[in-house]
């Protein structure tokens, strides 16, 4: 037997391994698992107030005595309430994992073997937008919407107008943030196909060349 041989076979699966697309892949899937969180996220706090709503109108039968006893409109404080603190919660923590997804993102393109500034740039912003919206917009939201849950038919117009200020500046940096995720995504994809046919064009010269 040629044991050179068997040496080869055994370690050809390594040979094939790539570092470079490992690790792009392995951006590209937690760039997704970013996207996709971000968008659950911001459809349940859309939902907020339509759960409160559905509990009210249609409460379980052994709810209902005590919302009859607290009455509609106590109830109805509470459980917006409750909502907008879950929403909150899930908020503030949905920030730190992202700033922990975007850390894993930029590790796995600084040790790629072709270090893309734009990529890691872009990430960068992204990470930048989540820590303004984890430290400068969600605590004054948080703030004011606590202060609107039980006031809001008392709430002065400034109080009221601050907090749906606050509200769009949040959607508006999430949106862009969105946006920043599909254009990262977008290059990570040319970026794809532009070493899959440069490994093509290798591969049929390298063929060129061994038949002449």
């Amino acid at each position: 037997r040629d044991r050179r041989g068997e040496g080869e076979l055994l370690w050809l699966p390594f040979s094939l391994f790539n570092a470079d697309m490992f690790t792009r892949r392995v951006a590209l899937f937690l760039l997704g698992i970013w996207i996709g969180c971000c968008l659950l996220v911001d459809m349940q706090a859309l939902q907020r107030n339509r759960v409160a709503n559905t509990i009210l109108d249609n409460p379980a039968d052994g709810a209902r005595p005590d919302i009859t006893k607290a009455g509609v409109d106590v109830s109805a404080r509470l459980l917006r309430h409750l909502a907008g603190e879950q929403v909150r919660d899930t908020l503030s923590t949905w920030e730190m994992i992202q700033g922990l997804i975007a850390a894993g993102i930029v590790v796995a393109l600084v040790f790629s073997e072709q270090r893309k500034p734009i990529a890691i740039g872009m990430c960068g912003a992204m990470g930048v937008i989540v820590f303004i919206q984890h430290l400068m917009i969600l605590p004054e939201l948080a703030y004011t919407g606590r202060m609107l849950d039980f006031n809001q038919e008392r709430a002065s117009f400034e109080l009221a107008t601050r907090y749906w200020s606050l509200t769009q500046m949040y959607g508006g940096t999430e949106i862009v943030k969105l946006l920043v995720g599909g254009a990262l995504a977008s290059y990570f994809f040319a970026m794809e196909s532009v070493v899959k046919k440069r490994k093509s064009r290798s591969r049929n010269h390298t063929e060129m060349e061994t038949t002449v």
